[in-house]
């Protein structure tokens, strides 16, 4: 993500939620340091999650921070790098490889990002190092992973959960929910609170849908089944 103004720490928590039941370690890397930002203002809105996986602050116009980013790319590695539209990614991987390998856009006028350049997935070879594979920017992010025990780990919420008065406590309403006590103290973000309520709901859904896709199947396989045995009798 870009730390200008489309930086938003609920699309990080998507991000994390999908890639939690995967064979794939997240890394977080925030572009476009020199635009200016408050440090203190993005730590606190990443601190339940910049714990579970490292985070770089970059800069094309700070070779260090690349360099930084680049050291923890190891031969053989493949790094996959996913974001919204214009945040710098192909930029980025240029100043990785320590070449224009990848066409940029320039700065939009308008809106003040980066316009929208990749349109396909591009390979590239990091020079004695990993596989380096740019995607085009991501508009919308739905979720498509249902498992709510990670997603309670990825936002920090599992430790409370253990502490609640029923074990099939849904923190919406209860009595004696220890989450819903954390975010009267303060003590739990609310804005987190209310993501892992709307994260999860969207979790729920995708799994009914995916219920109902394969109920429809089923029946759609019976009536071919049966179609196919009529024409038999023939």
């Amino acid at each position: 993500q870009s730390l200008d103004n489309s930086f938003n720490v609920r699309r990080i928590e998507r991000f994390m939620l999908q890639l939690s039941s995967e064979s794939i370690q997240p890394i977080l890397i925030l572009t476009k340091t020199d635009l200016g930002f408050d440090a203190d203002e993005i730590n606190k809105a990443i601190k339940h999650l910049s714990h579970k996986m490292p985070v770089f602050y970059t800069s094309t116009q700070l070779p260090e921070s690349i360099d930084m980013l680049r050291e923890t790319i190891h031969t053989g590695e493949t790094v996959v790098f996913t974001g919204m539209s214009g945040v710098g990614k192909s930029t980025l991987i240029n100043a990785l490889c320590g070449r224009e390998l990848l066409q940029t856009g320039t700065i939009s006028d308008s809106t003040g990002k980066g316009k929208h350049t990749s349109t396909r997935r591009e390979m590239v070879l990091l020079p004695g190092s990993g596989v380096l594979i740019d995607t085009p920017g991501v508009k919308l992010f739905g979720v498509t992973n249902d498992n709510t025990d990670n997603l309670s780990e990825i936002l920090d919420i599992s430790a409370y959960e253990g502490k609640c008065r029923f074990k099939d406590c849904k923190h919406v309403n209860e009595k004696g929910c220890a989450v819903l006590e954390a975010v009267s103290t303060g003590e739990l973000d609310r804005g987190v609170y209310e993501s892992y309520l709307k994260l999860r709901r969207e979790a729920w859904h995708y799994t009914a849908s995916v219920h109902e896709k394969r109920k429809q199947e089923k029946s759609f396989s019976k009536i071919v089944d049966e179609v196919k045995k009529r024409k038999g009798n023939y």
